[in-house]
């Protein structure tokens, strides 16, 4: 069989596993088979004495503690048509596919399902806007806060403050995406989204930013601009983009571009800064999307490195192109983001 080209191995074979679980109603205890399978292979165990190998297309398998070819293979692929399972039935070929379908004989057991639709191609975030947008919240503070994932749903939604229906919802996604494991081992993530920084990140300005009430604005007196970007904000107001990016770094040049989230009521903030509409303004003002814990800062003045990058790849201005790489660089390695 030709070696198949998948993105995220681990996603899928979760995304399997947790189907068949479904369907068997059985627990399926996932056990690794050897460096050399790089994620490819896993050991299933199916109930208390029926186990097989896990394998996608190409994957290598070594000798393991369990001894894996003593157990009969289970090849993993993304989808398997009708047809396609026709053949592999006639073969005697067992299977199973990321949208339920699946063939394997067990003395003990029968698995024969086939019919399932091809999956839609798309991204991990799809459907409604309004699902769109509660993805990147909650991922947003599981980015943050990665001890937020082994919490109980309720839990999750209290610390969050996300409605607790969005809140299932969103798991229910990212489940049935193969990216969220519900009996995930302890002190391991069920988050299994490949890089979610770097996801969070390049979709933050599609997806989310677009939908916080940005407008820009002009100091009244425009002579207090150049001295803008020193002043002390309120409590409920921080920095972002140029201004937190040159803050962050500890780079002396004046930024010319101000971004600012609050937690204040539009007109409040408008009026304490002293401000003039001016869609061509320097200064943008946004709506915080996260509550203010969530925005626990490096700097006291400055949301998460994290959304100051979002938002300088948000820009389309050079001055915050030349300054994503270094912030990148400097305070966003513990997250993995990468270019």
């Amino acid at each position: 069989m030709a070696t198949l080209s998948i993105p995220n191995p681990a996603a899928l074979l979760e995304q399997v596993r947790q189907h068949l679980q479904r369907s068997l109603a059985l627990s399926i205890v996932p056990q690794p088979v050897g460096p050399a399978a790089a994620g490819l292979a896993q050991l299933w165990q199916l109930g208390p004495t029926i186990r097989v190998l896990a394998r996608l297309l190409g994957a290598p398998v070594a000798p393991a503690r369990a001894q894996p070819e003593e157990y009969p293979t289970l090849w993993v692929h993304p989808y398997v048509s009708a047809r396609q399972g026709e053949q592999l039935r006639a073969q005697g070929t067992y299977y199973a596919d990321a949208v339920g379908n699946a063939w394997f004989r067990h003395p003990e057991l029968l698995v024969s399902v086939q019919g399932q639709p091809r999956p839609r191609a798309s991204g991990p975030v799809v459907g409604s806007p309004a699902l769109q947008v509660q993805v990147l919240r909650l991922l947003f503070q599981l980015v943050l806060e990665p001890g937020l994932a082994s919490y109980a749903v309720p839990q999750l939604a209290a610390r969050t403050q996300l409605p607790l229906a969005a809140v299932r919802r969103v798991l229910r996604y990212f489940a049935s995406q193969g990216l969220w494991q519900d009996d995930a081992p302890l002190g391991h993530s069920p988050l299994l989204l490949p890089d979610p920084a770097r996801y969070w990140a390049t979709h933050y300005a599609a997806v989310l930013r677009r939908r916080l009430n940005a407008h820009c604005y002009s100091p009244r007196n425009p002579a207090d601009l150049a001295g803008w970007h020193q002043r002390v904000l309120p409590a409920a107001c921080l920095w972002s983009g140029e201004a937190a990016a040159h803050r962050l770094l500890g780079q002396p040049v004046a930024p010319t571009h101000l971004t600012l989230y609050s937690q204040l009521p539009r007109n409040q903030i408008v009026q304490q800064l002293d401000l003039l509409p001016n869609t061509q303004g320097p200064i943008e003002i946004l709506n915080a999307f996260a509550p203010a814990a969530c925005f626990a800062p490096t700097d006291a003045s400055c949301v998460p490195p994290l959304l100051v990058y979002a938002d300088l790849l948000a820009s389309q201005r050079p001055a915050a192109e030349a300054l994503a790489a270094p912030l990148r660089a400097a305070l966003l390695a513990e997250l993995e983001v990468s270019a």
